[in-house]
């Protein structure tokens, strides 16, 4: 039984490998974040926070499509941040606490739009068909606050 999971966790991994490549363009490198710090960075700014797994197949397609997008178009706009926090390399703020936690991120991915420490804006889930009301609704967010 080991012999097959094994197996199948291999599969599934040059599975993902393969899609990957695929998409003609390497993953594009981004942002990371960790709850220790946040913790000192400065809350008047808005944020735009991806959390994700390295295992999580919409997250990848996220990181990959939806991202670099919003990235690019705040990229002169120095009071907008984004970052992929990795749920399973998280570090605790100094009082221990997650922002996973904190921000109700139960799901995976969830983007969330943060000013002064305040959820303004949470999504769960992600897939291409979504992509563009996504997008739309985080934009009018992040315009919205900055």
């Amino acid at each position: 039984m080991k012999k097959i999971l094994f197996f199948a966790f291999v599969l599934l991994a040059v599975f993902a490998g393969v899609q990957e490549v695929r998409a003609g363009q390497p993953a594009p490198v981004l942002p990371t974040l960790t709850s220790e710090a946040y913790a000192t960075m400065q809350k008047d700014e808005v944020y735009v926070v991806m959390f994700s797994a390295v295992y999580c197949g919409p997250c990848r397609v996220a990181k990959q499509e939806l991202f670099p997008e919003l990235m690019k178009k705040y990229q002169a706009d120095k009071n907008v941040h984004f970052f992929v926090l990795d749920v399973d390399q998280d570090v605790p703020a100094p009082n221990g606490t997650y922002l996973k936690d904190v921000w109700s991120a139960d799901g995976l991915p969830t983007f969330v739009v943060v000013y002064n420490d305040a959820v303004m804006y949470s999504k769960k889930g992600y897939s291409s068909k979504i992509k563009d009301d996504l997008k739309k609704a985080l934009e009018a967010k992040i315009n919205a606050l900055k």
